[in-house]
């Protein structure tokens, strides 16, 4: 079978559960799309971008961004709602592309010697409620793989060890073995579109261009100071998809009345110097027919406009005028219609 990963960064160590499984299931085809320091609405647009690209399909998507959940809820940077709408939508394009789904749940590491975290507790309740909504196979925990949750399976707060490592890996092989179901629901609404920057109109001192790298691939926008890119959102911007390098710099998110100044340097820019990032709007915006992305030319009035928590985000490293904006897409949240509301209680918990 052709089985694709989507998962944060456990899934990516050379020594970690990923990893393991390709070495101990070689009959199935493997494929690892991890992307570290982001969760279940990263993993949608994951899917949306497959699904807009019509390329292969995979057999399964092994889902793994419970732990990654946690840690941006426990952040202040999403809401259950956000993470459960999110699941759902993930449930229905699996569902209408005929993919089974494996939803894998990783915990924080305990605030004790032993025990499970309580929001990884909460966490692991939501992405089983909507498995059960959903007819999709009981989720892979932490808990039930190890038999328990203790500080010493950690190599960090938010990393297990290569050992817990190869038994997660060996209880997915050993589910791969049994059936897995499609998720049922492909007819109800979607709640979230993920939009490419060719979707974008560039306004001012800006040029498209793509990003290449082993962890994401496809279309983008270099904005420099004075440009902007404006997207026909028609909903609720929730997300953008940038890449933070060098160059990168504050920015500004205009949506109806509403202006937020966000962050594009990460300070985790250490590991990576390139980093791909999904940057969550914490702040509700308002629903709008569209959204500007803008690299002001203005010092003073970037820093004028409001402050968006933006989780590890560091000083800049180039002069104002120098800085820049890599800009992949935007995640947009959408009004549903009664219809589609209706459908979508058929399939709550």
């Amino acid at each position: 079978m052709r089985i694709v990963i989507l998962g944060g960064s456990n899934s990516g160590p050379k020594n970690g559960w990923a990893a393991s499984l390709a070495e101990i299931a070689p009959e199935h085809r493997i494929e690892n799309r991890f992307l570290g320091a982001v969760g279940s609405l990263f993993g949608l647009l994951r899917l949306l971008k497959m699904q807009q690209e019509r390329g292969e399909k995979p057999d399964v998507v092994v889902f793994e961004y419970a732990l990654n959940d946690s840690l941006w809820l426990l952040g202040g940077n999403i809401t259950m709602k956000l993470v459960e709408e999110a699941l759902h939508d993930v449930a229905t394009l699996c569902s209408r592309e005929g993919i089974r789904l494996l939803f894998l749940c990783l915990c924080l590491r305990p605030p004790e010697a032993t025990g499970e975290a309580e929001l990884s507790q909460i966490m692991n309740h939501l992405y089983r409620s909507v498995a059960t909504a959903r007819g999709v196979a009981d989720c892979l925990l932490q808990i039930d793989i190890l038999g328990e949750i203790a500080q010493s399976q950690y190599i960090d707060s938010a990393h297990i060890g290569p050992d817990p490592s190869m038994k997660v890996a060996q209880a997915v092989a050993a589910r791969l073995r049994e059936p897995i179901p499609v998720p049922r629901g492909g007819g109800r609404g979607l709640s979230f579109a993920y939009l490419n920057s060719e979707e974008g109109r560039i306004d001012g001192p800006g040029e498209r261009m793509s990003i290449q790298t082993s962890v994401f691939e496809g279309p983008s926008v270099t904005l420099r100071r004075g440009g902007a890119c404006v997207f026909e959102t028609k909903g609720r911007l929730v997300a953008l998809l940038l890449r933070s390098t060098e160059e990168s710099g504050s920015y500004t998110i205009r949506a109806g009345d509403s202006v937020l100044r966000k962050n594009a340097q990460s300070l985790a820019r250490e590991n990576v110097p390139n980093l791909m990032a999904l940057h969550y709007v914490t702040a509700e915006l308002p629903e709008a027919p569209r959204a500007s992305i803008e690299m002001t030319g203005s010092e003073e009035a970037l820093t004028a406009a409001p402050y968006d928590l933006t989780l590890m985000d560091g000083p800049p490293l180039v002069p104002f005028g120098e800085q820049t904006l890599e800009l992949a897409g935007a995640m947009v949240r959408r009004r549903r219609s009664w219809l589609d509301k209706a459908k979508a209680r058929l399939f709550r918990d």
